[in-house]
C-alpha cells in the first residue's frame, strides 16, 4: 500500500488514549517486515474530520514450565504487543462501533479498552504445563490506509512466531468503515450485480502485469485465480492484498494488485466512496 501510515502493534481504545501508559518489553524475534511507513507519533486529523490517536501496549511472560526434554532459546520469553490507534468522530456513538470492530480485527471479538488490556494480559496465562504447550511471540499493528469524508481504510497486520519455527507467519486485514454509520462496506456496495466473473478476469490480467507471470500457483496448477478477501479503498481505486501461501509460497510475500477507478468504472454503481 503506497501510502500506508504503519504503526509498530496494535490496539484501540473507546476511551482517550492519553490514559493509559505504554508498557515496554523485549525486542520480539523474528520481527515481521515492516512496510515503508511513517510513525503516528501525535494524534492525527484526516481531512474528513476524523481524528487519530496513536498508543501501545505490552506483556510478557518469563515464567515458563519447560518440559525436561525441550530447551528455551536463551533469554526466551512469550510476549504480545500491540500498537493502535482510537477513533474520534463527532458522532461518539459511530466512533465507538468503528472502535469496536478494529477491535475486533485483533481479538476475534467486538469489545472496549477492558477487552484489548485483557487480551494483552492474556499472555501471562499461558502456563505451557501440560497439555497447554505453547511458546510464542506475537504483535500487531494498526496502520491508516486511506480516508475520506465518507469512509476509512485501515488495515490490521499481525505476526506471529513460534519457538523452533522456520519463520513467523505475517497477516494482514483491512476495515473498510463508512464514517457516517460505522458499518462494515463491502464489495456488493460498490459493484453492480454481477460484477465478479468479469473483474476476476480483469483483475487477472493486471495481476499478472504488475506482479510478473512466474511462479503463482494459478499459472502454475490447477487452482484459480480469485479476488482475495482483503481489499483496501482509496481515492485512487482499490488495492487486493493476497495472504502468504494464498496465490504463491511464502517467499512471494503478500502480493496485491491495484486496479485504479478508471479501471474498474465498468464496475462501480453509484456509491458515496468510489465515485469515477
Amino acid at each position: 500500500m503506497r501510502n500506508l501510515l504503519f504503526l509498530s502493534v496494535v490496539s484501540l481504545f473507546f476511551t482517550a488514549c492519553n490514559t493509559d501508559e505504554t508498557k515496554t518489553s523485549d525486542t520480539l524475534a523474528p520481527k515481521s517486515p515492516v512496510k515503508d511507513t511513517a510513525a503516528l507519533d501525535q494524534p492525527v486529523t484526516i481531512p474528513s474530520g476524523l481524528k487519530l490517536f496513536p498508543f501501545k501496549l505490552a506483556d510478557k511472560n518469563c515464567d515458563l514450565v519447560v518440559p525436561e526434554d525441550m530447551e528455551l532459546d536463551e533469554g526466551w520469553c512469550n510476549t504480545r504487543e500491540l500498537a493502535g490507534i482510537r477513533v474520534s468522530l463527532t458522532d461518539a456513538a459511530v466512533a465507538q462501533k468503528i472502535n469496536g470492530l478494529i477491535c475486533k480485527e485483533i481479538t476475534g471479538k467486538v469489545g472496549n479498552v477492558t477487552t484489548l488490556k485483557k487480551f494483552v494480559a492474556d499472555i501471562k496465562t499461558l502456563s505451557n504445563e501440560e497439555g497447554d504447550m505453547e511458546f510464542m511471540q506475537d504483535e500487531f499493528s494498526c496502520s491508516l490506509i486511506d480516508s475520506s469524508n465518507t469512509y476509512m481504510s485501515m488495515g490490521v497486520s499481525s505476526y506471529f512466531y513460534a519457538m523452533g519455527a522456520a519463520h513467523g507467519q505475517p497477516g494482514f486485514q483491512v476495515l473498510n468503515v463508512d464514517l457516517t454509520t460505522g458499518t462494515k462496506i463491502t464489495l456488493a456496495d460498490l459493484f453492480v450485480n454481477n460484477y465478479r466473473s468479469s473483474l476476476k478476469a480483469f483483475a487477472k490480467r493486471k495481476f499478472l502485469e504488475q506482479n510478473g507471470n512466474e511462479g503463482w500457483w494459478f499459472t502454475t496448477g490447477d487452482q484459480p485465480f480469485d479476488l482475495p478477501e482483503t481489499f483496501a479503498i482509496t481515492r485512487k481505486g482499490i488495492t487486493f492484498t493476497y495472504q502468504p501461501y494464498e496465490v504463491g509460497p511464502y517467499a512471494a510475500g503478500a502480493p496485491e494488485v491495484f486496479l485504479s477507478k478508471k479501471d474498474l468504472a465498468k464496475w462501480l454503481k453509484d456509491n458515496p466512496y468510489l465515485i469515477p
